[in-house]
């Protein structure tokens, strides 16, 4: 026996009456075949227009299948709060079509439909005395079969209604689906699939269907799960790098509200605890209500964002001796930052990087989780050399990773905790939502996650990808992410030779020359075009306003 579950009920997620065995025939058309009594007469499209069917809850004949309706057994929501919440939904589909048992599904009139509901024997009972014995064994088989839990005032029912009709009936155990036992403990499973040799694309309707699509390849079960604002990326920076240290995924949410993808995929990842990363601004308290209701939840919140990622850090139980540090100004560094020390078990501190010295709090967060290797993302004008400075009087071996953009940042990140990779992910550049979650994946999987423009890639980049020679690449997000010609590793053109500056303004020479003063004509008219675009003739040296000077001189015109 067991509590009920909590988890909000989704009827979406069962996708019940499809054509299970492709006959043109759904669920329920199946059912009203199968439970007539008579042939029945069948028209084009399966439309049954015809046949013979005992409603056995109210003990009536009926005739017309119009007035009947497929119920589930055990309802659908009954079946969620017992264990369904935390199945696939391929075993919520199979469950909801299921024709191998005739107990799971049956027909009967509209009224009896509507009046059983989705209630357990404890709130209701076929009113045809007669198939009480039916009912309730029937109740037993689809439960034992779906391994559904029992919760303690179900079961006294159960026993009543057995007591007082069925007498020494005996039940036919069915087949048992041996998938959807529930676990005795949640915590144990999880981990990320890896993904095949190949390119691949990870990519939803929008940001938060994206970072459902990569949470996909998490098993059910995950210790814990991170959940960030879909709407800035400070939060999420740190938590990428945590998430990707611990092996667990991170999703994205609105800041008033969970998409339905979304909350589908939490209660598919079954997850132990639920952190939060930011304050109520970011994640309202609504949704962190609605969190709460599916697994206990922690959330992250400092003052800033670099209180909150110093609390990320701390709370994540990394256990690498290396941590990052990176600017909390912008995110590009970071995102580069998070797979590639998340891997190792280490983190991504978040500092103001203009600041002459690291802050007191930074320096005591980077002692607190073990850090003995301080690695900084980006160069001096996102991390100061102060900064450097400063940590290289605490921490055994601090170095810096900065490129003379992002691109090569992320390469130079890559190139340090990564001597080599089979798998290589792609995320864009200058936007950042498909790479936090991607970096909680690439960081379980270990392996290296480079930021790209969305229509080619850098040569540095192209280049350190073709030195690992992976078999797997994959591409985080749609097309308008990241175009087919990232796909195929266009290199991206180089960029155009500078344009030269203008020639400075000369000074006004004013009337100090005569065509005496050159000793040929083509002295005196560079003197002239060098100075008529600004002052005009102003030593009067043309004439005849021809434009040409001192035409008087040798080797004029």
């Amino acid at each position: 026996m067991a509590t009920d579950s909590t988890v909000p009920y989704n009827r979406d997620l069962f996708a019940e009456g499809i054509d299970v065995d492709g006959d043109g025939c759904n669920t329920r058309r199946e059912v009203l075949q199968a439970e007539s009594l008579v042939p029945v007469t069948i028209t084009s499209g399966c439309t049954i227009t015809a046949g013979e069917w005992f409603s056995w809850y109210e003990g009536v004949t009926q005739t017309d299948p119009t007035t009947l309706e497929m119920d589930h057994l055990v309802a659908l929501k009954e079946a969620w709060i017992s264990g369904a919440h935390a199945w696939t939904n391929e075993q919520r589909s199979d469950y909801a079509n299921d024709l191998d048992i005739d107990a799971t599904l049956t027909v009967v009139t509209g009224a009896q439909n509507s009046a059983k509901s989705a209630y357990d024997p404890t709130s209701w009972v076929p009113s045809h005395q007669p198939s009480l014995c039916k009912y309730v064994s029937d109740w037993v088989t689809v439960k034992y079969r779906w391994n559904l839990t029992v919760d303690t005032a179900e079961h006294a029912s159960i026993q009543s209604l057995i007591d007082a009709n069925c007498g020494a009936t005996e039940i036919t155990v069915p087949p048992v689906r041996t998938d959807t036992t529930p676990s005795t403990d949640p915590s144990p499973g999880g981990g990320a699939n890896a993904l095949p040799a190949g390119t691949h694309r990870l990519a939803g309707a929008d940001r938060y269907a994206t970072a459902v699509e990569i949470s996909a390849r998490f098993n059910p079960g995950v210790e814990a799960l991170y959940i960030a604002t879909g709407t800035n990326y400070p939060d999420a920076l740190s938590a990428a790098a945590a998430a990707g240290a611990r092996g667990v995924p991170l999703l994205l949410v609105q800041p008033t509200a969970i998409p339905t993808v979304v909350s589908d995929e939490i209660v598919r990842l079954a997850p132990s605890n639920i952190i939060i990363t930011g304050g109520t601004g970011a994640v309202s308290a609504g949704v962190e209500m609605q969190l709460a209701s599916i697994a206990p939840t922690l959330r992250l919140a400092g003052a800033d964002r670099y209180e909150t990622s110093r609390l990320i850090a701390t709370n994540a139980g990394l256990t690498s001796s290396t941590a990052f540090v990176a600017d909390g100004r912008n995110f590009p560094d970071a995102l580069s930052a998070a797979s590639a020390v998340g891997h190792t078990g280490g983190g991504v501190v978040l500092l103001p990087g203009s600041d002459a010295s690291v802050g007191t709090s930074t320096r005591d967060t980077l002692l607190s989780v073990g850090a003995s290797t301080v690695r900084i993302a980006g160069g001096p004008a996102a991390v100061s050399a102060g900064i450097q400075s400063s940590l290289a009087s605490t921490f055994a071996v601090v170095s810096r990773h900065g490129g003379a953009d992002r691109y090569e940042t992320s390469v130079l990140v890559n190139q340090a905790m990564f001597p080599s990779a089979s798998t290589v992910f792609l995320a864009n550049g200058t936007n950042f939502p498909d790479a936090l979650a991607g970096g909680a994946l690439a960081g379980t999987l270990g392996a290296p996650l480079f930021i790209v423009p969305s229509g080619c890639v850098p040569k540095v980049v192209r280049d350190r990808i073709l030195a690992y020679s992976p078999s797997t690449i994959v591409l985080l997000g749609g097309s308008g992410s990241l175009s087919t010609a990232v796909e195929n590793l266009t290199e991206c053109a180089p960029p155009p030779d500078p344009t030269p500056p203008p020639n400075p303004t000369p000074s006004n020479p004013g009337n100090t020359k005569n065509c005496s003063d050159f000793a040929t004509w083509s002295q005196a008219q560079n003197w002239f075009n060098t100075y008529y675009p600004y002052y005009g003739d102003v030593a009067l040296l043309d004439a005849d306003n021809d434009m040409i000077a001192c035409e008087s001189l040798p080797g004029a015109p």
